[in-house]
């Protein structure tokens, strides 16, 4: 009897310990990471799951060049000038509930988008409607194990518009008639998700049916840790085996957590650019003379250096240098708050502050606190008095117009710059219209429909540097800053890389003795 208390006792007190909290550690088939972020959105959300998390695959994805690459897709073709685009799917694939992967179940997602659209996501909104990912898309059709997409009008670069998000496939079975997810995500990534406690932790499992083959953790939990410090302090005592996603250490981080040997941090260029979007439908920023001197007003080499530390350059051209020689050379006004004063001085000082509007959501991902007030003291410098809000629903802050400039950090879901043009700044493009920018001209709209259709890389190439040139002309927004993204994983973790989106690839994770 006394033997078999004590088993008993022993078990109770394993138990016990075992939900107490104890770190979750490599090694034993788990791993435990944290985000800044909540990466599951939840089953009304068109992806339900950032493609983070593996739980996904798109057909087409991009390298580190933003060029598309195959995933799910293993080639493509294009015909009639880019009226067509036919699509060949890799063999063996099968979904996370065994299904195999077909040619039908890929137009079945595409009809869904098609179906949603415009509809909101935490991740990458399908606000602008799915021309921006499709084009004029005539009709969509499966064809012994292809796909094939017939458009109205040529599309230059369907591979690398509908790169990530824009062709993420899981199986219909998931979906329901309204486009909702009826139970967990099913697709055919290395993970599952089987579990999720909104804010709190997503937790994944191996999926059996993987085309690579099973990834090396069993189980990987990813936590929601909003605040830096916390997400740091996590790290340092062992609770967490690493951060991820954008934002996940804070510039001042960077060189102190790189510097301890247990840790490795990874930084990689990402498409991530921090932006100043002006308010242009009511005064100050209505007139240009304005936005031109607040543009010099700002040292921006000053911001990346020291509130940035060294993990970004200055803003110069619209599109950020991952965009190779689409990026237009010599783009952007540089720092001259003499010439600022002197534009405030003809123009005329505003009678009111100018509103600086910040999310208090992007305040745990880089220090825009410290930024928006090195702003403030630059625009002030330069004869323009201002204030900084910080504001947790900044979408309502900005359709009700009541800010000035907002400062954040954008990036692009694919490899197309189109995506960008077309959804923040083309005249009747939502974010335009409803967040108030107040950018109007017929002369922009056209250049990006002309490079949208233009198959000549060349030609397309000098369309999309005079769309640059025009917007550092115009200044709708302003480029602050092009953000590299670091990681950081402890020594135990190997297989670490991540993608110019920020994508880090979960199967390739593995344990290191």
């Amino acid at each position: 009897m006394r033997g078999r208390a004590t088993i008993l006792l022993l078990a109770l007190l394993g138990a016990v310990l075992a939900g107490c909290g104890a770190p979750e550690q490599a090694g034993a088939g788990q791993l435990t990471l944290a985000a800044p972020r909540d990466l599951v959105a939840g089953p009304q959300d068109p992806y339900y799951t950032h493609q983070t998390l593996g739980v996904w695959e798109p057909l087409v994805t991009v390298d580190d060049r933003l060029r598309p690459v195959p995933a799910l897709a293993v080639s493509w073709e294009r015909a009639e000038r880019g009226r067509r685009w036919t699509f060949t799917l890799r063999d063996g694939v099968r979904f996370s509930d065994g299904s195999p992967l077909t040619a039908e179940a890929v137009v079945a997602n595409v009809r869904r988008f098609l179906r949603i659209a415009p509809r909101q996501s935490a991740f990458f909104s399908l606000d602008a409607g799915m021309e921006a990912a499709y084009g004029k898309l005539r009709d969509v059709r499966a064809e012994a194990g292809r796909v094939t997409f017939e458009l109205a009008e040529p599309v230059a670069d369907l591979p690398a518009r509908i790169a990530g998000f824009f062709s993420m496939v899981q199986s219909p079975k998931a979906f329901a008639a309204s486009g909702d997810f009826t139970g967990q995500p099913v697709g055919t990534g290395p993970y599952r998700l089987v579990e999720w406690v909104k804010g709190q932790r997503a937790v994944l499992a191996a999926n059996p049916h993987h085309h690579g083959g099973a990834p090396a953790y069993d189980r990987i939990v990813v936590r929601v840790i909003p605040d830096a410090n916390a997400r740091v302090a996590a790290l340092r005592a062992g609770e967490i085996d690493g951060l991820i996603d954008k934002g996940a250490l804070l510039p001042g981080q960077v060189g102190a957590v790189a510097a301890d040997p247990g840790f490795r941090v990874v930084r990689s260029p990402s498409v991530l650019t921090h932006y100043l979007t002006f308010n242009a439908s009511r005064g100050p920023f209505a007139d240009a003379r304005l936005r031109e001197a607040a543009e010099l007003a700002i040292d921006r080499r000053a911001v990346a250096r020291t509130l940035l530390g060294g993990t970004a350059t200055a803003g110069g051209a619209f599109l950020s240098p991952v965009f190779g020689d689409l990026a237009a050379p010599g783009s952007g006004a540089p720092h001259d708050p003499g010439r600022a004063r002197e534009l405030v001085a003809a123009a005329g000082a505003p009678a009111e502050p100018v509103s600086i509007l910040v999310s208090s959501a992007e305040t745990g991902q880089f220090p825009y606190t410290g930024i928006a007030e090195v702003l403030r003291a630059a625009l002030e410098q330069a004869g323009l008095p201002a204030r900084v809000t910080v504001a947790e629903a900044t979408k309502a802050v900005m359709e009700a117009g009541d800010y000035d400039v907002f400062l954040s950090a954008y990036s692009v879901p694919n490899g197309d710059p189109d995506y960008l043009f077309r959804r923040f700044l083309r005249s009747d493009a939502a974010w335009n219209t409803e967040r108030r920018l107040g950018y109007r001209s017929a002369a922009f709209d056209d250049l990006v429909d002309e490079a949208a259709v233009e198959t000549d890389p060349g030609g397309r190439r000098e369309l999309y540097h005079r769309v640059q040139r025009m917007l550092a002309a115009d200044r709708p927004m302003i480029p602050l800053a092009y953000q590299d993204n670091a990681i950081v994983t402890t020594s135990r973790v190997g297989g670490v890389r991540q993608s110019v989106a920020y994508v880090v690839d979960l199967g390739a994770l593995v344990p290191r003795r």
